[in-house]
């Protein structure tokens, strides 16, 4: 088994495939809940089986974790209710050190595995192990620069056994994971993005030729990988990533690849706070929470976006363009193309990317106008993963 895995802060992708060649690719929120030990957590009947991705319930044994309470993760923690773990963007604490960087890729990679029993042998088994022939990961440029960081995300990572217990049954399933330190990989996030949207994850070592070229200004990968240097600005939950790249090549140079600790999650965390103070009474939303209701299409949602969020946003983006501005001179305005990637585009309003536009045709003053390429909606939240699979089928067909 070999597995690839982005642990966004909002989103958890991972990426499976067999020895067999079957594969899949699940999007879980990276987040769980603790179960209280008064709770009952009803079993899945037979009929259920297909729903287990939404219904984890687990228990885990890792020596590179403090505890080992029972918690439900992904869609089963939003569902149930309970007071939720997810990434703390506000804190800036990062994904490296933190526990649920290990979590949910470890539940992931243990109901893929049982799936694919299931799917081969139509019964519940009592245990499974799991040595995964490889395992890539991807951190924010500030952490992935960070030695530290990354040794100490990898130490957890290959740091023994990790049992993952499913509770699902009248029995539980034990899951037994290993990871070996010669296989196991982390890469920058954004760069890895770079990378999917120049090949096929799908059918390397092809070129990428499919709709996301649609509305860009390359025919396909090769044409982009032949366009020479390109500014990419990945703009996430917790962190937006810029960096300049020639093809697959990151230039070198103090500070041309650089994370900010700012983002959409940011962004709407500030907005949350600013209506806490304002109505109290509302009490704490998250930033998730937030975001939902203000994607509602009545006057509340209208008024989160309107009066709390779009300022917080525009914020971002003024951070965004002062670091722009310094790569432009850094690169003595030697950029084709700016590409602007990640879920944080979606929150993003006409009037931001006229902005932007505005900036860039500002800073290349010689040419007519700048190219940019806003990656469309359906396809920014899977390109870090898109890379991480390019990087995986290279290695698979290594061996």
């Amino acid at each position: 088994m070999a597995v690839a895995n982005d642990s966004g802060n909002g989103f958890s992708k991972t990426y499976t495939q067999f020895e067999d060649g079957t594969n899949s690719t699940t999007v879980t929120p990276s987040l769980y809940a603790n179960v209280s030990g008064k709770e009952t957590i009803p079993e899945l009947g037979r009929i259920d089986l297909g729903e287990l991705d939404n219904n984890m319930d687990v228990m885990i044994k890792s020596p590179a974790l403090k505890t080992a309470s029972e918690l439900l993760v992904g869609k089963a923690a939003v569902n149930s209710g309970n007071a939720v773990t997810a990434y703390n963007v506000e804190a800036n604490t990062g994904k490296a050190e933190t526990d649920i960087t290990i979590i949910i890729p470890l539940v992931k990679i243990a109901y893929a595995a049982l799936n694919h029993v299931l799917d081969q042998e139509k019964n519940i088994p009592n245990t499974i192990n799991v040595q995964l022939a490889y395992y890539l990961t991807c951190l924010p440029i500030s952490e992935f620069n960070n030695k530290k960081k990354r040794d100490a995300l990898r130490k957890k990572l290959i740091k023994g056994k990790h049992i993952v217990l499913i509770k699902n049954f009248s029995r539980d399933v034990k899951i037994t994971i290993s990871l070996d330190a010669d296989n196991t990989y982390i890469y920058p996030e954004g760069i890895a993005a770079q990378i999917g949207l120049i090949y096929s994850a799908n059918n390397f070592p092809n070129y990428r030729n499919d709709d996301v070229y649609t509305n860009a200004p390359y025919k396909n990968g090769q044409d982009y990988y032949n366009s020479g240097n390109t500014l990419l600005i990945d703009i996430g939950d917790g962190t937006t990533d810029v960096s300049i790249i020639n093809a697959t090549r990151p230039l070198k140079g103090i500070g041309v690849n650089i994370s900010l600790n700012q983002g959409v999650g940011t962004a709407a965390a500030a907005a949350s706070d600013q209506l806490q103070i304002d109505y109290p009474q509302l009490g704490h939303y998250t930033r998730s929470v937030f975001l939902k209701h203000a994607a509602m299409k009545n006057q509340e949602g209208k008024t989160l976006r309107e009066k709390y969020l779009t300022p917080q946003i525009n914020l971002l983006i003024r951070a965004i363009e002062t670091e722009v501005e310094k790569e432009f001179r850094k690169a003595n305005n030697d950029i084709s193309t700016v590409v602007v990637l990640g879920g944080g585009v979606n929150l993003l309003t006409s009037q931001n990317k006229k902005a932007v536009q505005s900036l860039l045709d500002s800073l290349n003053p010689l040419a007519d106008h700048q190219r940019i390429w806003w990656i469309d909606s359906e396809y920014n939240q899977l390109l870090n993963l898109d890379g991480l699979r390019v990087f995986l089928a290279q290695k698979l067909n290594k061996k």
